[in-house]
């Protein structure tokens, strides 16, 4: 009787299983390897615990299933003789070919498709990776919209012991995302539905944009950001079943998203249960005071989470060894109560030791100079977060993580700073074209110049009414407490034809800072310049008057609080600050300069952030001579859009001569264009509204006239590098300014 393979395995495992009730005891130097080719016995007795030097039958069985589930042997077979084991192995053979059919037009599927593969030329070959392997194409296929295609494969055994692996692929027609429906009570409007989800309906940019193509891994992350925004708007109770991708015709399909929005709450009332002793009259004031602003308000997670976050920060940065936790009970069918719970930790914790890794080129006391924390302080979750974003803001690696390691016998803890450093040179190059004429320019940058975290750059502008040349040397940190230190020297050369002169500069400054207070650092510097201003024949008298060297030693100093929750981009928050320059000291004509300026930001919607800055500045000599021609006030183009840049004014003639006195305020948000969010596009509106007067000169002109415009602006990292366009209509001015609606920029980094 011819016994079958199945019952054969059967037998053995059972006379493996009696073996094991006796335990036989072996060493692992006992075991013999054999049958194995192309894996050393090594690698074999790896898959065997390693820190075990007498090992029992029970051992034997898992090492079993650790050999198959490599996927190397296609048998696994033990022999026990006394206190030796024998393991007799059949490998898989290996691939020597792998060849991918059906997409030879479609490099792009191809190269993506071997990516994701586990089988590989000269690699060992198994049915459990070939099916694995099989899926994972059609997979593939599916998520790019090729939903009908087929996915065959063959194996060719070779003579040599091989296998030729063969992947048959049938490409069929490419689907498309017609229309998207949000069906069921869904209370949000379906245009704010379709802002949300990563999929889109199918446009003319097809062709660059997958947005449109369908997946199911697509409809799951967009079922998961719907849910998201429900909860955001205050609908707790949420269902969103499922996300379907109905086939319309051979190339679309039409996807849809059921939703039971359920009712709207929000925060009726709020409750503070405190069991912290640590926690003072004065700090729980302040929490009850912070947790009554969300009351009558939607609910929202993200407040939760918001107030949670400020405490927790706010615990950790006035030593307050406490937390606190929440709870929602529902009160009605629309309505809950939020129960703050706040309790004493059981003990304080210490920063033990700090360990830098990975700082191969940049000095670990940069590093350590960025931390908000060093050894023996208390720990605080605060600082760790807020190091963080400071050693990211360096720009000096790839990677930063700050790694918690407990302390053995201690609630203490080491920190370990791990970073994976990244190239820190900078080669830029840009074009633009506005008011000043044609520019052109280049620059040199090292942000980490010999690993001190200094940044060195060197920049030339070549244009059609000016030249600028400039090196400048910034040390972030050069007192290791994080006070910086900023030189320059600089060349420039503008000639105003309409003005009838040309001026030449020459100079260097060097200036300090430090933060003196939380958020709020002090500049203060020297700057010395020699300028030289040369007039035209078609110059007025009054210019010609003017023409000579000018030597100025100014003193200044500018204090700014920034309180914006980031430095890039901010969606809330505030600047502000105010300065002044002092030009007396061994300078030709002495004056003194004075500036305000802020800004604000607030998000007011998911795409709409809201922009509001001012500046007003004034200069006046300190003498009987007026200001030289370099140092007068002139309005930018950021500033007043719309309008020349030194075509407003007080004026002499046709010669705008700028101001003693200026003032602006810009008012802009932000606003969706219609363009995929990875083509890295922004669009904006925005409102000037702006002045400058007063002169020294016997101006013929000194308009009071209050300048505004409004308009749109465009920006797109383009791959040629950034670029900008605005486009501005004025909307009161003088007779006599100069207007230019339309201003282009490009530069890039390569």
């Amino acid at each position: 009787m011819k016994l079958d393979r199945k019952f054969l395995t059967t037998l053995f495992f059972c006379l493996f299983y009696l073996t094991s009730v006796f335990a036989i005891d072996f060493k692992k130097s006992d075991i013999k390897i054999i049958g194995n080719k192309s894996i050393s016995k090594e690698t074999i007795l790896n898959y065997i615990d390693s820190k075990k030097d007498i090992l029992s039958t029970e051992d034997l069985n898992s090492f079993q299933k650790k050999l198959f589930e490599t996927s190397f042997f296609s048998k696994v077979e033990f022999k026990l003789s006394g206190n030796e084991v024998s393991i007799y192995l059949t490998e898989n053979p290996l691939i020597e070919f792998l060849f991918i059919q059906g997409l030879e037009k479609r490099d792009d599927l191809k190269k993506a498709i071997e990516n994701i593969i586990s089988l590989k030329e000269n690699n060992i070959f198994s049915e459990t990776l070939l099916n694995n392997d099989s899926k994972a194409i059609y997979k593939l296929l599916s998520d790019v919209g090729y939903f009908k295609s087929l996915v065959d494969y063959k194996v060719n055994k070779l003579s040599n012991g091989r296998v030729n692996i063969f992947f048959d692929i049938l490409l069929n027609q490419q689907f498309f995302v017609k229309n998207i429906f949000f069906v069921g009570d869904k209370k949000i409007s379906t245009s704010a539905l379709k802002s949300v989800i990563a999929t889109k309906e199918s446009s003319w940019l097809d062709f660059i944009n997958s947005s449109a193509v369908p997946s199911v891994d697509k409809i799951n992350y967009d079922i998961s950001s719907l849910k998201t925004f429900y909860l955001k708007n205050g609908y707790y109770d949420v269902q969103i079943a499922n996300g379907s991708i109905d086939l319309i015709d051979e190339n679309y399909v039409n996807v849809i998203f059921a939703i039971n929005a359920g009712n709207k709450y929000v925060f009726a009332k709020s409750t503070i249960n405190n069991k912290a002793i640590s926690l003072k009259d004065k700090d729980l004031l302040l929490v009850s005071k912070k947790i009554k602003t969300i009351e009558k308000e939607d609910y929202n997670p993200d407040k939760i989470n918001t107030l949670l976050k400020f405490f927790t920060d706010y615990f950790d940065d006035n030593a307050i060894a406490a937390n606190i936790d929440y709870t929602l009970n529902k009160k009605s069918i629309d309505t809950f109560e939020i129960i703050f719970e706040i309790s004493d930790t059981i003990e304080k914790r210490f920063v033990n030791n700090i360990k830098v890794k990975g700082n191969d080129i940049t000095e670990e006391t940069v590093i350590r100079n960025k931390l908000y924390f060093s050894e023996g302080d208390l720990f605080s979750q605060s600082n760790i977060a807020k190091s963080l974003d400071a050693l990211k803001a360096l720009n000096f690696f790839k990677k930063v993580n700050l790694e918690l390691e407990d302390v053995k016998n201690s609630s203490n803890v080491n920190v370990n700073v791990l970073v994976e450093e990244q190239p820190t040179g900078e080669v830029s190059a840009g074009a633009g074209y506005g008011s000043e004429g044609a520019v052109i320019n280049f620059s040199l940058n090292e942000k980490n110049f010999l690993g001190k975290g200094m940044s060195v750059k060197s920049s030339m502008l070549l244009g059609t009414q000016k030249v600028l040349g400039n090196v400048s040397l910034i040390n972030p940190d050069f007192t290791d407490n994080g006070n910086s230190l900023k030189g320059s020297f600089f060349v420039s050369k503008y000639t105003y034809d309409n003005a009838g002169y040309e001026n030449k500069v020459i100079g260097s400054d060097i200036s300090t800072s430090y933060e003196a207070l939380k958020n709020v650092r002090i500049e203060s510097g020297l700057a010395i310049d020699l300028d030289t201003i040369k007039s035209q024949e078609s110059a007025s008298t009054s210019i010609k008057s003017r023409e000579g060297d000018y030597l100025t030693t100014k003193l200044f100093y500018n204090v700014f609080n920034d309180r914006r929750n980031r430095k890039f981009e901010p969606t809330s928050g505030y600047t502000a600050g105010f300065g002044q320059g002092f030009a007396t000291l061994a300078s030709d004509i002495p004056y003194v300069t004075n500036s305000l300026f802020g800004s604000a930001y607030k998000q007011l919607g998911d795409e709409f952030v809201g922009t509001a800055k001012f500046k007003i500045k004034s200069i006046n000599s300190l003498n009987d001579k007026d200001v030289k021609l370099s140092d007068r006030i002139f309005l930018s183009d950021s500033e007043l859009r719309g309008f020349v840049y030194r075509g407003v004014g007080p004026k002499l003639s046709n010669e705008y001569v700028g101001g003693n006195y200026s003032y602006s305020t810009n008012f802009s948000t932000t606003v969706p264009n219609g363009l995929p969010d990875s083509w890295g596009t922004k669009s904006n509106i925005f409102l000037d509204v702006a002045n400058i007067w007063g002169s020294d000169f016997p101006v013929d002109s000194d308009s009071n006239t209050i300048r505004s415009s409004a308009g749109v602006g465009f920006q797109w990292v383009s791959p040629m590098g950034p670029i900008s366009f605005t486009y501005a209509e004025p909307i009161s001015k003088h007779s006599t300014d100069g207007v230019e609606n339309f201003n282009f920029k490009l530069g890039g980094i390569f």
